[in-house]
Formats: structure tokens, C-alpha cells, sequence
């Protein structure tokens, strides 16, 4: 199984149920083709940088799947055949593009532990600790 990932830009006319709707219908088509996810983000409605079919916005979902070939050409495939989906792209993700993207979570994940560990000895009263240094002044 190869990593995908795959952007899909929905019609902004489309409500909250409609577009959840649409997302989840097109992860069950990974799904029944084998496919696993890893990570489905909403992005929400943005600004589109050029008009397409006549619309100045759209609502992004990106997912990060496992899966084979097959498993993109039938999602693909839905994506032409849905009329609410105005854009898409999905590209295989190659493996040190995976380790960067692990390893910015990481960082992320520390930085998040850091943080809620100082507030945390901040309500507790305690002063952070201090670094001294010893050069005789």
C-alpha cells in the first residue's frame, strides 16, 4: 500500500450536511477499496486563488490515505461523477515528505506538552525555573 494524499474543493453553496454528506461518502469509497485512513481535515470555506466554474470560494477537505492505484482511480472517479466538487488533486506521498511531516507533529506535540506544563506550575504558584549562571560577578 502506497500514501495519498488527495484535496477535493466542494461547491460553497453547500450546507454543513451536504458537504459532510459528500466527505463521507468519499471516504467509504476509500474504504471499500481497500484503503485506510490517516488523517481527514476540514479546512473549511476559503477564498479560491482564480474563479472556477463560476464560484469565488469553495469548501476544502484534504485526506491522507493508505491504499493502491485502484483505490485512487475509483476515488477520482467519483470525484468527476460528483457535480459538488468543483476541484481535486491527489498525489502519492513519498516517503521523506512522511518523515518531515511526523517529525513537524512531534515538534508540535512537545511545544503543546511544554506550554501546559509551564501554565500548569504557573496556577500552581510556583516560579518557573530560572537558569543561573556562575561567572563570578
Amino acid at each position: 500500500m502506497r500514501d495519498y494524499e488527495s484535496i477535493f474543493i466542494l461547491a460553497p453553496t453547500l450546507d454543513e450536511a451536504e458537504s459532510e454528506k459528500v466527505s463521507t461518502r468519499m471516504q467509504d469509497v476509500v474504504t471499500s477499496h481497500g484503503g485506510e485512513f490517516v488523517k481527514v481535515e476540514k479546512w473549511g470555506k476559503r477564498k479560491l486563488a482564480y474563479e472556477v466554474g463560476k464560484h469565488k470560494k469553495g469548501e476544502y477537505i484534504l485526506f491522507q490515505f493508505k491504499g493502491g492505484p485502484e483505490t485512487v482511480a475509483e476515488l477520482e472517479r467519483n470525484y468527476k461523477l460528483t457535480e459538488s466538487v468543483i476541484k481535486y488533486m491527489t498525489i502519492r506521498l513519498e516517503k521523506e515528505a512522511l518523515v518531515q511531516q511526523a517529525l513537524a507533529e512531534s515538534r508540535a506535540a512537545e511545544a503543546a506538552a511544554a506550554e501546559a506544563a509551564g501554565e500548569a506550575a504557573a496556577e500552581a504558584g510556583e516560579a518557573p525555573a530560572e537558569e543561573t549562571s556562575e561567572t563570578g560577578e
